[in-house]
């Protein structure tokens, strides 16, 4: 065990992905293919040769140049050809692979002429069709009913298996019991895209794989791509002379031919140095494939060159493609049991929940074991509309507020998982012992306000060895010039790294477990809400009853008082005792009286406004006479503070009119009160006009006339600040001004009610 470098293998991950390791051409199109077969270029539909690997003279004696825009005729009978060009109306050239072809050549060794046979496959490429031929090397027939038998035992196992591990060990056992490689290992991609050995079955010398980890770089993008087009890569022997193709580019197009479906298709030299570091002459490689893309592989290894026949690879490569079905329904089968589990827990909280949502986190509280069992955590934060509540083993109150506040700013996840929350927040390893990894879930109603409502599962930190084939900081190496590049390891000893201030990781499962609790959660705050309003509505409503109630009987007191006042004052009035001098005064005192009697029943009025049944009450009215007699009412105040009231009536306002009297006057008096309590010197001016002198065009039901009356207070006061605008027609607001003059907030509010 080496001691860890101070660039660990973690850190490598965002180096590595600045260092290309090679090009997509250079992988899809080498140039050149292994010498186990050869491969033509033809143009259809006369099957002409436009590209021919170079090893053609080796199986038919003539050279590659001498074939180039012959007819495919040359090597093969007219009859083969024509059954080849019958294949051709295929719409899935795959159904036709693989195929035989049979030539006879004349041999080297005794000058006699010999049957040689050929495994063929076809594929179409742009401006061309693709035929791959590999020599029969063996005579002996293939027992099919055999094979399928065979294929019929593995795929039992398969089905049989108990666990993941399981499957993944039967899968390695077969493969190398029909292949005969010295070692065969089923390798899984994790979620950073390296690689572990997961199961291994090998020769009894052989050092062990198991459990190695492997760096991402290991399996370069573009094999990748290739490895979910492809299900099977082959490699007899790494140790091969590469076989050029004549012409090197598409005769055509001047292009490289696209060998990204080719079964012999060279190997990039990358690939070659690193298997020989391993101390591998011979490999095989089948893709595991998923719906989310390549899964994983199963790696057979060979320490000499091993070649297995076509008829072999492909039944491998058919175990591949159902154990790649198999593995999603393993995966499934043990997910399902979590899943039972968590869903009697969601039941559970979601029941208490939706009964009790007024007590939403008395019911967290006592269910704290259901609530950590839910994702399999140790500790949890529970913060509902700004009070926190902690369960379980967790980081201080502090502490988790703000985390709760870093997570607000940089995460705006409704569901946010990680296994090291100190790489993203610094400050959270000042907690790894109680959350290295957290799982959190929020809910925001008002991102004004910050109205949330948040649960934050916990793990602490769990210190791991990670054993990686070789050093992962020795695929990086510095050339002549001193940049970095990537270079395949020297070695694959193990090395184990220690990993720290990380977590057991959280799975898809226990994920779409806290996703369902958000959900939860949410129907219950909603129900909350909802019960919450329906109290305020009702208690607001019996605030209103009792508000009109308390008006009515206050009225109803008010008026009794202000009648006998009423009635004195017409007493009065009426006297011969009374001094002439004082019978304006006693008319003004008259009118004022009848006004305020007026305000009164306003007051009842607005019980009606509330209760939706206020009414106009219409009649004709001297509407020169309102405008005098208001003007009178106000007049006093007016002389009193030295202030100029004017009136401004154009010519086109009517002298009768028919509207509600009553309302007009309240409207008026309180505009030119209002303009006098906040005028200390100058004038307030009272202005009146018909629109335009014109008679509108809409009627009344009694097809009386209707008028645009225009009334306009304008006054030398203080005015009203643009700040306070909004305010001043809500109840009991004042501005500044309206303080220094003793006002009670409710002038306006009554106007536009």
């Amino acid at each position: 065990m080496q001691s860890p470098n101070p660039i660990s293998p973690s850190s490598l991950t965002s180096i590595l992905t600045t260092l290309k390791v090679c090009s997509d051409e250079s992988v899809y199109a080498p140039g050149y293919i292994q010498p186990y077969g050869m491969l033509l270029m033809l143009q259809e539909p006369q099957l002409t040769i436009l590209q021919i690997s170079e090893n053609v003279e080796q199986f038919f004696g003539i050279s590659a140049e001498a074939l180039l825009g012959q007819p495919l005729q040359r090597l093969f009978s007219g009859a083969q050809v024509r059954q080849l060009a019958g294949y051709l109306a295929e719409d899935n050239l795959e159904l036709c692979n693989p195929f035989e072809l049979k030539t006879r050549r004349v041999a080297e060794t005794d000058g006699q002429q010999k049957n040689q046979a050929f495994t063929g496959v076809m594929y179409r490429v742009v401006d061309g069709l693709i035929v791959e031929l590999e020599p029969v090397r063996s005579l002996k027939s293939i027992d099919s009913i055999q094979s399928y038998h065979r294929l019929q035992a593995v795929i039992a196992n398969f089905r049989n298996a108990t666990s993941l591990t399981n499957l993944a060990q039967t899968l390695a056992r077969e493969v190398k019991t029909m292949t005969g490689f010295d070692r065969v290992m089923i390798y899984r991609f994790l979620a950073d895209d390296s690689g572990v050995v997961i199961a291994e079955e090998k020769q009894g010398h052989l050092e062990s794989y198991l459990g190695l980890h492997y760096l991402a770089i290991d399996i370069a993008e573009p094999a990748r791509k290739l490895f979910c087009r492809n299900w099977m890569r082959f490699i007899p022997d790494i140790n091969y002379t590469p076989v050029c193709l004549i012409p090197t580019n598409h005769p055509s197009t001047d292009t490289p031919l696209d060998l990204s479906n080719s079964v012999l298709r060279g190997v990039f030299p990358c690939h070659i140095e690193y298997l020989h570091n391993m101390g591998v002459t011979g490999s095989m490689t089948i893709s595991l494939i998923n719906d989310k893309g390549l899964w994983g592989l199963i790696a057979c290894h060979h320490y000499s060159p091993k070649l297995v026949d076509y008829e072999t690879r492909k039944a491998c490569e058919f175990l591949g493609q159902f154990a790649s079905i198999e593995v999603v329904h393993q995966q499934d089968r043990e997910s399902d049991v979590y899943r039972t589990q968590v869903k009697a827990i969601q039941d559970q909280l979601q029941q208490t929940l939706l009964q009790e949502s007024n007590f939403i986190e008395q019911v967290l509280i006592r269910n704290t074991s259901y609530l950590l069992s839910l994702v399999h955590a140790q500790g949890a934060a529970i913060l509902l509309d700004g009070h926190l509540t902690l369960v379980g083993q967790t980081p201080s109150a502090t502490q988790v507020q703000e985390l709760v506040m870093w997570l607000v700013q940089h995460n705006g996840e409704r569901v946010f998982a990680t296994d090291s929350v100190s790489r993203l927040y610094p400050e959270a390893e000042a907690f790894k012992d109680q959350a290295s990894g957290i799982l959190a879930i929020s809910i925001l109603f008002n991102h004004a306000k910050r109205k949330s409502y948040q649960i934050i599962w916990f793990r602490p930190e769990q210190i791991q060895t990670v054993n990686w084939a070789g050093k992962p900081q020795d695929t990086i190496t510095i050339n002549e010039i001193g940049e970095m590049q990537l270079s395949p390891r020297k070695s694959f000893a193990m090395w184990k790294e220690t990993v720290r201030e990380t977590s057991l990781a959280w799975e898809v499962a226990e994920v779409e477990a806290a996703t369902e609790m958000r959900n939860t959660l949410m129907l219950a705050v909603l129900e909350f809400s909802q019960i919450a309003l329906e109290q305020a509505a009702e208690e607001a409503a019996i605030a209103n009853r009792a508000k009109s109630q308390f008006l009515a009987k206050m009225s109803h007191e008010l008026r009794t008082p202000l009648n006998a006042i009423l009635g004195f004052t017409q007493l009065m009035n009426r006297s011969d005792k009374i001094p002439s001098e004082f019978q304006e005064d006693l008319g003004i005192i008259s009118r004022s009286g009848e006004y305020l009697l007026t305000l009164i029943n306003d007051v009842l009025e607005m019980s009606k406004i509330e209760a939706g049944q206020l009414h106009l009450t219409e009649n004709s009215f001297d509407l020169h006479q309102l405008i005098h007699s208001i003007r009178d009412m106000v007049a006093l105040e007016a002389l009193d503070k030295g202030i100029d009231l004017r009136t401004e009536q154009h010519s086109s306002v009517p002298r009768y009119v028919y509207g509600d009297e009553s309302k007009l006057r309240q409207i008026l008096l309180n505009l030119l009160s209002n303009a006098i309590k906040f005028t200390t010197t100058g004038s307030v001016t009272l202005r009146l006009q018909a629109l335009n002198g014109r008679v509108d065009s809409i009627s009344t039901d009694d097809s009386k006339p209707m008028i645009n009356l225009h009334l306009e207070v304008e006054d030398t006061g203080c005015g009203i600040a643009q700040s306070d605008i909004e305010a001043v027609f809500q109840a009991f607001t004042q501005t500044e001004s309206g303080r220094q003059a003793k006002g009670t907030g409710l002038g306006l509010v009554r106007f536009v009610a």
